[in-house]
């Protein structure tokens, strides 16, 4: 048996202890990622006794496979539970998410994806920031006095006492950078953003809190002092602030890059220039301060050789700012306060988008956080997250508010909110950081340094003022918000909804013609909500979580038989899951509409909980039963069949259902049929019209890979700004000399069924040149500005008119013999 075998059985049988001591004696770079998994494996079992410690071990040994590994489950999900036990939600999430994605049938894994998400979602911290900062000052105050000691003897050894120091401010702030010193009249402690802006705002909070019996002999400050006194050694060559010649380029209202030369520092640029640069960066960090860096300086370039303009010497340039009039902040706290900016932003104008993406326009002194949401990025996030700061925002409808002088009711309204909770949540619990305006909602931002106590103050306020709802939302994009507050809306006694018992006669009457009126069905429901949440009478999530709103809504989309409603209707229906309990037509329809969006695993998982939740209904059975067989579970297919017959006996469905199991059929052979047995056996020979578009709706369920590599070989979307399955698939490409808006309208399941004849044509065409430019009927020319591709093979061309916004479409369909004739 080889050593890895043994430490596997080891770890299997719990003998952890011997599998860390045989491992950790084999040389790093001879365990491989096996041995390192097994490694880690110890480390977190072992870690539930001996300390948190070596749960970053385990970070680091997995770590040095991140890139080989990235796709493997057992690392990914390693990964995770060290983040997940360090209390690191946001990046356990990320490993948490990746393992699922590689093993989706794993239900240990979808539940840690579940509780981090939820966690994240409403952030707990065993201490939040404002605890942290009070404990920390507590224990700096006990050992402040050595502290001045060691300072007045200037001692060799003033190593321990700084780490000493730091131990003490790492139980508010993780990894901090600080120094100490004495300017002749105080002790000084300068705690460091290393230009960080985002990091200003801890420091800051932590700063002034010092208690005054620290404060009567230190001096506390959050960012270092501007200082010429600063060098970085490279080998045994020392560079100083005078070795560097600098030229200031401006790039803005009181902002400016650098270009540096040093000469001293040629051979390590040609050699490492990314180390070069960092240590320039450094360098020129000093000699501004962190203040005047963070506000000041856009970015740095390194030169191979002087410019032929005077250069002034990177020492002088603070005074050189200075004498510029870019003005000479030494307090962080006042340079944040003065650091607001206005911003506008193309609103979105669907209400269903996420939060924030109806926002025309803000005010902010925290753009990074809102760039990183935007983005769906969370670094910042999980930052503060790691000191239990949590940075957020609240937003309210608003269709409370009358559309007439709405917007001064609204500033009213924010200032008064703002001032509420920095008084009944105190100074000490909350930083606001700006404000925005949306289509359909108002935002208000801040900075929770206690969310509890924050929140606590929020929902005082929001039901003082009688509010139909107020949520809280973290600037983390991929969870969901806090509901602090929703006034019920009124609902009819007879029906239990917001629908009246005419406006069901209304729904019903489009469902008694034969083919069903479905797309009027949901312009209807969509209509309806619209004018609800105009009229103030409840708000558009809580139409949506009306579970007869939800079923009429879902019933409509999965009978439009197309991929994009589908979608649709999944996306609606979600919002009703906690009204559903005990509805098998609900979890029915939500199945089917999840399975038709392309997501068979979660699919499942519903039809499985909807045979719980109503063993009567047996629909449900029907698609389970498909299900079930898909991924490979024949005998509870069968049974799924079996029920299904005796609660509709000789039934069409359920007997075919029966007869394709026992064959073996795929998902998508059980899935192309109708339930008219006649109708349903034209369509089996293909004298069915519609069989192409049913064929069109299977094709976005599961993803052909093959397909999906060729698609990815040709076109490279992760290089042009892609984004799959939301619904569609976009792309900007670039055609000519301009990036053009692709759209798939589809998802990636149905992109990979388009086949390689079709997409290389496709991007053949596009490659050409010939699209580029076109006339309307009217003879008018224009740019092209985005491709519509079909599934059915055809090209809507959209072109925009010189000088203006106007837009007119061409048709395509030169490419459609290239199609698989199937979907045609």
């Amino acid at each position: 048996m080889d050593i890895l075998e043994q430490c596997r059985q080891w770890n299997e049988s719990g003998a952890f202890e011997k599998s860390r001591e045989m491992l950790e004696a084999i040389p790093a770079e001879e365990r491989g990622p096996e041995g390192d998994a097994e490694l880690a494996e110890a480390y977190l079992a072992l870690a539930e006794t001996e300390g948190t410690e070596l749960y970053h071990k385990a970070i680091a040994v997995l770590a040095a496979h991140e890139e080989a590994q990235s796709e493997d489950f057992r690392h990914n999900r390693l990964m995770a539970l060290a983040y997940y036990y360090l209390d690191e939600d946001g990046l356990a999430l990320s490993y948490f998410e990746r393992a699922f994605s590689l093993r989706p049938e794993d239900e240990e894994v979808r539940d840690y994806v579940e509780d981090c998400r939820e966690r994240l979602t409403f952030p707990r911290f065993e201490k939040n920031f404002r605890e942290r900062t009070k404990e920390a000052w507590a224990d700096f105050l006990a050992i402040e006095a050595e502290l001045r000691a060691a300072i007045d003897r200037n001692e060799d050894d003033g190593a321990a006492m700084l780490q000493r120091c730091g131990a003490v401010l790492e139980q508010a702030i993780r990894d901090v950078s600080f120094e100490l010193g004495f300017d002749g009249e105080k002790y000084e402690l300068i705690l460091c953003a290393e230009g960080r802006r985002s990091a200003l705002y801890p420091l800051v909070y932590f700063c002034r809190r010092a208690p005054k019996e620290v404060l009567e002999h230190w001096k506390i400050r959050a960012g270092s002092a501007p200082s010429d006194k600063f060098a970085l050694q490279q080998d045994s060559v020392q560079i100083d602030a005078a070795d560097v010649d600098i030229w200031l380029i401006p790039t803005g209202e009181q902002l400016f890059s650098l270009k540096l030369y040093c000469e001293k520092l040629l051979p390590l640029q040609r050699e490492n220039p990314r180390r070069a640069e960092w240590m320039l960066y450094k360098l020129t960090n000093q000699i501004l301060g962190d203040i005047a860096a963070i506000a000041f300086l856009t970015g740095i370039e390194l030169l191979e050789a002087p410019e032929d303009s005077e250069a002034k010497k990177l020492s002088d340039l603070y005074a050189y700012v200075t004498e510029l009039g870019y003005p000479a902040w030494e307090d962080a706290g006042a340079y944040l306060d003065a650091s607001e900016i206005a911003y506008q932003l193309d609103a979105d104008e669907n209400p269903d988008a996420d939060w924030r993406l109806d926002v025309y326009e803000g005010s902010t002194r925290f753009s990074a956080a809102i760039n990183e949401y935007l983005h769906g990025e969370s670094d910042l996030v999980d930052e503060y997250h790691r000191n239990g700061i949590v940075p957020g925002f609240l937003l309210y409808p608003l269709s409370t508010f009358p559309e007439e002088g709405r917007e001064e009711a609204l500033a009213a309204f924010r200032d008064e909110l703002r001032a509420y909770l920095s008084e009944h949540g105190g100074e000490d619990a909350l930083c606001h950081t700006g404000f925005a305006s949306g289509l359909y909602y108002g935002y208000l931002d801040f900075i929770a340094w206690d969310l509890e106590s924050a929140l606590d103050a929020a929902l005082a306020f929001f039901k003082e003022r009688g509010m139909t709802g107020a949520e809280f939302h973290s600037f983390r994009r991929n969870v969901g918000g806090i509901t602090l507050f929703r006034a019920e809306p009124k609902r009819y006694e007879e029906t239990g909804s917001l629908l009246s018992p005419k406006d069901i006669e209304t729904l019903e009457a489009f469902l008694e013609d034969d083919g069903g009126y479905y797309g009027k069905m949901v312009r209807w429901i969509e209509q309806f909500v619209d004018a609800g949440a105009a009229a103030g009478r409840f708000s558009k999530k809580q139409a949506r979580r009306d579970l007869k709103l939800s079923l009429y809504y879902g019933l409509a989309c999965n009978n439009f038989g197309e991929y994009s409603y589908y979608y649709r209707g999944q996306a609606w229906m979600k919002d009703a899951e906690e009204n559903a309990k005990g509805s098998g037509v609900w979890y029915y329809r939500y199945a089917v509409g999840l399975l038709y969006s392309g997501y068979p695993e979660e699919a499942l998982r519903y039809a499985e909980q909807g045979v719980l939740e109503e063993a009567g209904y047996p629909w449900t059975y029907l698609l389970l039963g498909k299900l079930r067989a898909a991924f490979g579970d024949k005998e509870g297919a069968r049974a799924a069949a079996e029920q299904g017959l005796k609660l509709e006996p000789g039934d069409y469905e359920f007997l075919t259902l029966r007869r394709e199991v026992e064959e073996g059929a795929s998902l998508e052979a059980m899935l192309y049929h109708w339930i008219d047995p006649e109708a349903d056996r034209a369509l089996q020979e293909g004298r069915d019209e519609d069989g192409p578009e049913k064929k069109r709706a299977i094709a976005c369920i599961r993803k052909d890979e093959a397909g999906l590599r060729d698609f990815y070989e040709l076109f490279r979307p992760e290089e042009h700004e892609y984004t799959k399955d939301a619904p569609f698939c976009e792309l900007y490409y670039p055609v000519g000399d301009r990036a053009v808006k692709l759209c798939f309208r589809m998802n990636e399941a149905g992109l990979s069924k388009l086949g390689h004849s079709y997409l290389a044509a496709l991007k053949e065409k596009l490659d050409s040149g010939a699209l580029i430019s076109a006339e309307s009927e009217e003879g008018v020319a224009g740019k092209l500005e985005a491709v519509l591709v079909q599934q059915t093979g055809q090209l809507a061309l959209f072109y925009r008119r010189p000088g203006s916004r106007q837009y007119f479409t061409v048709e395509e369909d030169s490419l459609d013999d290239k199609l698989d004739i199937a979907f045609r």
